[in-house]
């Protein structure tokens, strides 16, 4: 009767070895946590922060695979239907006449069923640890604990019918026993009617499907009962589906009630043929409807047959009787059937051992659904976005950056990158130039090796790079070039902040926002307040930016190579004309060095918060050295000498931006296009800060884990 049979290649699992492996969060931890501080996290410790819920499915599943062994001799039938379809009428053709007297039937919807009801053999009260066992598993299944089936017919009416109106009692199973299941020693689930919209107020048809789907796992075969119309009824089919979904290789059968004796036997299989074999459904019983005299003929011979009274009515209530459909028109009614074909003798068919096979095979596939499907797949989910929305706000970082360290066409494509101007590089630019000039170029620059001398700060530098009234009066000329954007990028904290707005930092840096809104005391924007988030992004984002400049300003240790440095101003010294002079009367190297006086006054003049990124080719052209400025850019030598700073330095800051902002740092490397071609920027040589406030956390799933997984719980074949 139930074809499956679990193959002996199939391992057992062992659920408590697979749950310690679950909740290791050592060496063979699920995650290993990269960012913001590294660790490790256990299977479960990931899913209690990502689906919770997946958490209890997982423990759910684990705890009724182990429970199954000692459930072998006690299977449960799980019958389903929808309104009116007869399944408690079903049911009760099993019980004693008073167990029948209990159950609720009828037509209208205060004799539906909303409740689930289990009538188990009242044998089994008797074996203490076996009915602790079947409690456990009800509430595990269903997420409540049972209730007792009132033994008053009327107060167990009223329970059947959940007449109190209380939704929760949806998932709160009735337990009832019987000793007319002892004989046949199978349990049945009495399972609520499935209801076509809401308008009882006692619960949708989805929160109706979704606990049956739960309370599927406590069965070891499931029963739909439907009437004859409702072959193409979408409900039907969905019960049918919940079924062969969560619970592969349990037979499943149908029960076709209310039959019409228009339709006969083979017509009928012919009907819900379709349906049968797209679910694997092993077998379809029909009833006639017992309320239709001409239904007589396909109704088969009970030799319990009611009594009649001598007023000619039946004492007690007639039950449907179901017979297994067959395809052959000759085997049906009203030709004899033998016994073996009614529904009542299904009981004493089933192979206990075959069964129990089919149960624990469809338990595990369960376990290994929840485990490998819902669990870790989501975990590799939320460790992918986790990469991905790092990633996300590193390119906006990198781009707000770029709109500083990138000296750009008319187009907006990236020449070149520019140079953060810190006093080590000045340093070095001023060397370089004075040691390398021509004479025509030192004309009037009495210091030509004073800069080498000077050990003092920026004040000291700057005074010796403009030591006369011309030179100072050109260096606040060209600082306010610097100033107004014309040349180079003055990077300081609020228009950084600006720049990562424009690029979406507002949406993408989510983090900080959602730190917020968990607060005690939220800033509630008022419907008239303007731009009110974009005040409150800024009181957030401003001071960890304001951390990243300085820092950036103060741990820049980024230096040109000096034999390249010589080499490409030397170079660039042979081919200048030697009338070439400048408008201002200074001399190329007095020009330069007023120029680099200027770019040491921005920050002494405009706030220590804020530095100047400007390319060599740059400072030229602000000294007013077009003719060298040209020379350097098209130079590829002269060119990558601050190229090569450039880019570390870009990286640095990237990196320390990172830091402040609670994002991990770039890995691999992030790449720059530049000049037509794509670049990548180096690891950077600024030691990593933690930050102190909300922060992106980065996962990477562990393959140690994935290997012990297999190992502990194998995909099977089909799943």
């Amino acid at each position: 009767m139930f074809p499956l049979r679990r193959s002996s290649k199939e391992p057992d699992i062992d659920w408590p070895a697979l749950l310690a492996l679950l909740e290791d969060d050592d060496r063979r931890a699920t995650l290993a946590r990269l960012a913001p501080t590294e660790g490790r996290e256990s299977f479960l410790a990931a899913l209690r922060r990502i689906d919770p819920e997946v958490v209890k499915d997982t423990m759910t599943s684990g705890r009724r695979l182990e429970s199954s062994s000692r459930l072998i001799q006690r299977p449960t039938v799980a019958v389903a239907g929808m309104l009116n379809s007869g399944k408690t009428s079903l049911v009760s053709s099993f019980l004693s006449p008073a167990g029948q007297a209990r159950t609720l039937r009828g037509t209208s919807n205060r004799e539906g069923t909303h409740r689930f009801v289990l009538w188990l053999p009242q044998s089994w009260r008797d074996d203490v640890d076996l009915w602790s066992l079947l409690v456990q598993r009800i509430g595990d299944s269903l997420g409540s604990p049972p209730e007792d089936l009132a033994e008053d017919p009327e107060a167990a009416a009223a329970q059947y019918n959940n007449r109190a109106g209380d939704i929760s009692s949806l998932s709160v199973a009735l337990l009832a026993t019987d000793p007319g299941l002892d004989e046949v020693g199978v349990g049945l689930l009495d399972c609520p009617d499935i209801v076509s919209d809401e308008e009882l107020g006692l619960g949708s048809p989805a929160e109706r499907k979704a606990l049956l789907g739960r309370a599927a796992t406590l069965c070891s075969a499931f029963l739909i009962v439907t009437d004859a119309a409702s072959s193409r009824d979408t409900t039907l089919a969905d019960l049918v589906r919940i079924a062969s979904d969560l619970m592969p290789g349990v037979p499943r059968m149908l029960a076709v009630n209310k039959v019409r004796p228009r339709q006969t036997p083979d017509q009928v299989h012919e009907t819900f043929s379709p349906l049968s074999k797209k679910f694997g459904l092993s077998s379809v019983y029909a009833a006639y409807d017992f309320d239709v005299p001409a239904s007589r003929p396909f109704i088969p011979k009970l030799d319990d047959e009611p009594v009649t009274s001598p007023g000619g009515e039946e004492e007690t209530e007639p039950l449907p009787v179901f017979f297994e459909l067959a395809e052959n028109p000759d085997d049906n009614p009203p030709a004899a059937i033998s016994s073996a074909r009614l529904l009542a003798s299904l009981p004493s068919k089933l192979d206990r051992g075959e069964l129990f096979a089919q149960l624990h095979r469809a338990l595990r596939i369960n376990l290994e659904k929840t485990v490998w499907d819902e669990g870790l797949e989501a975990i590799q989910d939320d460790a992918e976005e986790s990469f991905a929305k790092t990633r996300e706000c590193q390119r906006v970082l990198l781009d707000a950056s770029l709109e500083f360290f990138a000296h750009r066409k008319v187009g907006g494509e990236v020449m070149e990158l520019r140079l953060h101007q810190s006093e080590r590089i000045i340093r070095q630019l001023s060397e370089s130039f004075a040691a390398t000039a021509p004479w025509y170029a030192r004309w009037g620059v009495r210091l030509n090796s004073t800069v080498r001398r000077i050990v003092g700060g920026a004040s000291d530098l700057v005074r010796s790079l403009t030591p006369s009234g011309l030179s100072r009066k050109t260096a606040d000329e060209i600082k306010g070039r610097f100033r107004s954007g014309e040349y180079g990028g003055l990077i300081e904290p609020k228009g950084l902040l600006r720049e990562i707005q424009r690029h979406g930092g507002t949406i993408v840096l989510s983090h900080y926002r959602d730190n917020q809104s968990g607060a005690s005391t939220p800033v509630q924007p008022h419907p008239t307040d303007v731009d009110i988030e974009a005040i409150i992004q800024d009181s957030l984002l401003l001071p960890p930016i304001e951390r990243a400049v300085t820092r950036f300003e103060q741990d820049d240790f980024t230096t040109l190579d000096p034999r390249r440095l010589d080499d490409a101003i030397r170079q660039m010294w042979k081919e200048v004309p030697v009338h070439k002079k400048i408008a201002t009367g200074l001399t190329p190297l007095a020009a330069l060095f007023a120029t680099f006086g200027a770019v040491l006054m921005v920050p002494i003049d405009f706030g220590a918060n804020l530095f100047l990124a400007a390319s060599i080719p740059e400072l030229l052209a602000a000294a007013g050295l077009s003719t060298l400025a040209a020379m350097w850019a098209s130079d590829r030598g002269a060119r990558d000498v601050g190229q090569q700073a450039a880019r570390q330095q870009l990286a640095d800051f990237l990196a320390v931006l990172c830091d402040e902002l609670g994002i991990a740092r770039p890995e691999p490397p992030m790449h720059v296009r530049v000049g037509g071609g794509e670049i990548a920027l180096p690891t950077s040589k600024i030691s990593r800060s933690e930050t102190s406030g909300p922060s992106i956390a980065v996962y990477r799933v562990r393959k140690e884990f994935v290997s012990e997984l297999k190992k502990l719980l194998p995909r099977s074949e089909n799943v």
